[in-house]
């Protein structure tokens, strides 16, 4: 008995691997980060990424669009792993120590970030510079104030501090030595070392939770 002949059309290229496809583009993305060690995100081109991720220009286009797509891929994986992490800490024993630690670590560990938000907040308006405010301030505008509330019910905070200016004295606190690192390092001689220590942070949480009081 003769098979039926198959008279759909025959497809095209390979079939998709989804690793592979992930894998791809995890490389470019760690190809953008790794770039923003020594170039700024507006010196950066196409043909740079392409290089550093050992592929071709092509690929970012068919991945993400364009270069501006690539890096708000990044934003994004980096903003979504530091937010789970960070979501966690109202379990902790005392969640404002817990949270300064963790942020110090977090800077101290991603200098091509602090690059990219200090180049972008103080260049014009752009789309990138409006996805790090979205991914990044704006979620902690609405997770840290809720945090410091938490722990003004529970008594450990002083019950008529506004949590919203609460917390983004604390966030300046902890980030500006990482924002000003020439002025930190040359003018008041605080060494990169210093930031992400044991003694740095209780520093901070000492000034936040008990003020400069005697």
């Amino acid at each position: 008995m003769t098979a039926p002949q198959d008279n759909s059309p025959a497809k095209r290229g390979r079939p998709v691997d989804p690793e592979l496809q992930h894998q791809r583009r995890q490389d470019l993305m760690d190809a953008a980060y790794e770039l923003l060690r020594d170039n700024s995100y507006r010196s950066i081109t196409i043909r740079d990424l392409a290089t550093q991720a050992g592929t071709q220009s092509a690929m970012i286009r068919y991945y993400f669009g364009d270069k501006q797509g690539l890096f708000l891929a990044m934003l994004k994986q980096i903003a979504d792993q530091r937010f789970s992490h960070f979501q966690r800490l109202s379990e902790a024993p005392d969640p404002i120590r817990s949270f300064i630690e963790a942020s110090l670590q977090f800077f101290a560990e991603h200098p091509p970030l602090i690059r990219l938000i200090t180049d972008e907040m103080l260049a014009g308006d752009s789309a990138l510079k409006q996805a790090i405010i979205e991914t990044g301030p704006k979620r902690m505008a609405t997770l840290l104030p809720t945090l410091i509330a938490s722990q003004q019910q529970a008594g450990r905070l002083r019950a008529d501090l506004d949590p919203k200016w609460a917390a983004f004295s604390l966030v300046s606190l902890i980030m500006m030595p990482f924002i000003v690192t020439p002025v930190r390092q040359q003018a008041w001689q605080i060494d990169d070392s210093v930031l992400p220590s044991s003694s740095w942070s209780d520093h901070i949480y000492r000034l936040f939770t008990e003020g400069a009081r005697p």
